[in-house]
């Protein structure tokens, strides 16, 4: 066997792989006694057939076979030997023509492109700054919250009369131009509203005041404030269909329900913080204000991470052989590639690219090894964070580890937290070398930054 390599350039080169008969006749003579005794050609009992005969059924395909696999061994061993790094998987060539005519030769030459990993410097130090956000929680944001604690720790109680805050609970009847019910119109469609957010002023003062039984003609549209998708809901209809509604609909109120706000006493202490952690309104408020400042902590650090990939991406020139991976992109993921839309999807496939390849640099420099143990965690935190995001705040450890358990016996998946792992492990590295100007705000003002910055990106 023999291989040539040819750089073309820092980011592309190609490889050719030689085969003459000998690396390969002892190899297929091997393949074809294997099957000569496994088997079963008609008229001979199995393994008994001439190997003549197995030779002129299956000897090309099993010549095919070694010799692929034969050049793709050589070619990656080849570039483990010479520690050659690739990015992607190596494509026959554009360049240099492969020879591999079965029909008529004996040596085959196999050609490659490939696409070079780039070589550059990791580059982040103590003169790199940046803003970190102190965000100051005041009396004002912790009554707040605790107002938020009473509001969801409330029950519903039946109302008479509807009040601006209640949930009103109701029938509505599409009408026609006559104010009857319209023939093949929606009919006594149950829904529910709040007149709080009712923007038509008009609409929402018709509403407030009415008693269970009452009914009135409502705009439907403003009924919902013109949205569209709520509207279709709200009647079980097509959100093509809302556009040919009649605008005035019969309501009927059947059911006003309020919120009691908790009272802020040892059972609402309880229920937020666990059973006897405070036993007074100042403790209460004190956890909850030191409970928002980890939150925020929590929030600030998320928006350092974010300007560490910022960072990353400003202070490193990471160039890449752009050709080869728009055609490796399209052979290979022919599904969500093409010629057409590859230039576009290319530049986020080339940004995340250079994310992984900054990280892995970062890596080597901070000699981080990835553990069986790093990618548990990160799969737990990954579970976690999906079921709150579903609305499970606090679901049971034992759910949330089997979850993650069964998720990481899938390959993707396991590959998914061990870029989680490295993420963090990199981050947390970069975060004790470089230098911070820390900016004390309050919370509106933090997120105004934070639209500011995400409105410039």
């Amino acid at each position: 066997m023999e291989l040539n390599f040819n750089k073309i350039d820092d980011l592309n080169a190609t490889l050719t792989v030689a085969l003459a008969k000998a690396d390969y006749a002892e190899l297929v003579e091997k393949q074809l006694k294997k099957h000569q005794k496994t088997i079963t050609v008609k008229g001979f009992r199995q393994g008994s057939a001439p190997m003549g005969m197995i030779k002129s059924i299956y000897g090309k395909s099993i010549l095919v076979d070694e010799i692929n696999r034969l050049a793709s061994q050589g070619l990656y061993d080849y570039l483990k030997e010479q520690n050659i790094d690739i990015i992607a998987q190596p494509l026959p060539s554009e360049s240099v023509n492969s020879d591999v005519d079965i029909e008529n030769k004996e040596d085959f030459t196999f050609a490659f492109d490939l696409g070079l990993a780039p070589k550059f410097e990791f580059n982040i130090s103590s003169a790199d700054k940046l803003d970190r956000y102190v965000i100051s929680v005041d009396d004002a944001e912790v009554n707040k919250e605790v107002e938020s604690l009473r509001v969801r720790y409330g029950t519903m109680d039946k109302a008479e009369k509807v009040e601006e805050k209640d949930v009103v609970y109701g029938v509505l009847t599409e009408l026609n131009d006559n104010d009857e019910a319209l023939e093949g119109g929606v009919n006594g469609k149950k829904t529910s509203f709040t007149p709080e957010l009712i923007t038509d002023a008009k609409l929402k003062k018709q509403i407030i005041g009415k008693k269970v039984g009452d009914t009135l003609t409502a705009d439907i549209f403003k009924l919902f404030n013109d949205n569209q998708s709520v509207i279709a809901s709200s009647l079980g209809i097509a959100k093509e269909a809302v556009n040919d509604l009649n605008k005035n609909f019969k309501l009927e109120i059947e059911e006003i329900n309020r919120r009691v706000l908790a009272d802020v006493n040892q059972e609402l202490f309880d229920q937020v913080l666990g059973e006897n952690i405070v036993n007074d309104e100042d403790a209460f408020k004190a956890k909850i204000k030191e409970n928002l400042e980890a939150y925020y902590r929590s929030e600030s650090d998320h928006h350092v991470d974010h300007m560490i990939g910022h960072l990353l991406a400003e202070k490193h020139n990471v160039p890449l052989p752009d050709a080869f991976l728009k055609r490796w992109l399209i052979s290979t993921k022919e599904e969500n590639y093409n010629a057409e839309n590859i230039d576009e999807r290319y530049e986020q496939e080339s940004k995340v690219l250079r994310e992984i390849l900054i990280r892995e640099k970062a890596a080597q420099q901070f000699n981080i090894q990835i553990t069986q143990q790093d990618i548990e965690d990160a799969s737990l935190g990954y579970t976690l964070s999906m079921f709150r995001n579903y609305g499970l705040q606090n679901p049971e450890f034992e759910f949330v580890k089997k979850f993650s358990d069964d998720s990481l016996k899938k390959r993707d998946y396991v590959e998914q937290m061990n870029d989680i792992a490295l993420r963090r492990k990199v981050y947390h590295e970069i975060k004790n070398i470089i230098s911070y100007n820390d900016k004390p705000v309050s919370i509106e003002e933090f997120y105004k930054l934070i639209e500011e910055h995400n409105h410039q990106h």
